[in-house]
């Protein structure tokens, strides 16, 4: 049983995970307060507390809270925050990352597997952020000798999803039941997918935080069970719901093979894509986050996070232009070569 009054501290807190997580201690009666550069609370209710990580920490001397929650990647500023709340916060909840895992670990990899190693020089676009990561969590483990929470997240989706990566799927089906024609879609249609919904994570965090859970917890999507081609379906059945139950043009799905697609795709950079990567540049079969399922982490289905992202696109003030994703011209042109091709499986 958790505390029912616990006071959370929330570093960050206007972005992505941290406001969800504000947002889910908030639904639980907590008293919440935010440090951030702005010094703006994201929620009414909130206090908000303005500074700097990296040279202004005045605004949390002399202060206590029950529990404290860390997003950042700079292990100086994640070692200096860790010493000065020891003492003056009860558990230390820090968002790390599954990409820590070495690449050459096993298929499946837990929080027991190796991890990445600073003294190795990989060819690896993640070396250098995970590394970061891994030095931030070995901060907060040697400066705050209180509870400590290390959730290792991987893909995280849902709205105010800052990089719009699982947002055009079902914005881009939504466009083709008024527009008609093909949807081209990345791989094979069976290929497994793991990914979370932020709000899922925020929530069991502050949960965790909440029953002074401690310990490093895998804290992704339930196994790679759910297909790629399930997820797609599940942004089609939402935009379909939305559009009133009736498709108003004839749409179709184009499953497009991954060489194809890494050639197709060299000049477009991975953040602008939507959510696929090359098979090859997967280095796990699967991230096993039994232990964190057994610490009470729950997902909702596929078709809720694809509808609140879809209403989240709808009523931000920018609008539904999106971050990653294709113009109607590239993606025509794609796909007319992938017609045109010859010879081949074009895998």
């Amino acid at each position: 049983m958790g505390r029912l009054d616990m006071k959370l501290l929330v570093l960050g807190g206007g972005g992505f995970l941290g406001y969800h997580a504000v947002a889910e201690a908030v639904e639980m009666g907590h008293e919440v307060s935010t440090f951030n550069r702005e010094g703006h609370a994201p929620l009414d209710g909130v206090e908000a507390l303005k500074g700097d990580r990296k040279d202004d920490l005045s605004a949390l001397r002399a202060r206590t809270w029950d529990a404290v929650l860390d997003t950042f990647s700079d292990p100086g500023a994640v070692g200096e925050t860790a010493r000065l709340l020891s003492g003056s916060v009860g558990a230390y909840g820090y968002v790390s990352g599954i990409s820590n895992y070495h690449p050459d670990g096993p298929a499946v990899v837990d929080e027991d597997s190796p991890l990445r190693r600073a003294d190795e020089n990989l060819d690896d676009p993640l070396q250098e952020r995970s590394i970061a990561k891994l030095r931030c969590e070995a901060a907060v483990r040697d400066g705050f000798p209180g509870s400590v929470l290390i959730s290792r997240v991987g893909i995280m989706v849902g709205p105010r999803d800052p990089t719009d990566r699982f947002s055009w799927w079902p914005v881009r089906f939504a466009r083709a039941l008024v527009r008609g024609g093909e949807v081209l879609a990345p791989g094979e249609p069976d290929r497994p997918v793991q990914f979370s919904d932020a709000r899922d994570i925020a929530a069991w965090m502050v949960r965790m935080l909440e029953s002074g859970g401690a310990g490093t917890f895998n804290a992704v999507g339930p196994g790679r069970d759910i297909s790629l081609a399930r997820v797609l379906e599940a942004c089609r059945e939402v935009a379909q719901e939305e559009g009133g139950g009736k498709e108003r043009r004839n749409t179709s799905v184009t499953w497009v093979g991954e060489r194809f697609l890494r050639e197709g795709l060299s000049e477009i950079t991975e953040e602008e894509r939507p959510l696929w990567f090359p098979e090859d540049q997967i280095p796990f079969a699967a991230v096993d986050p039994s232990r964190a399922l057994a610490a009470g982490l729950r997902f909702r289905p596929v078709e809720e996070t694809a509808r609140d992202t879809l209403a989240w696109i709808r009523s931000r003030p920018q609008g539904p232009e999106l971050q990653a994703g294709f113009t109607p011209a590239f993606e025509g042109e794609l796909l007319r070569r992938w017609h045109g091709r010859s010879g081949g499986s074009g895998r």
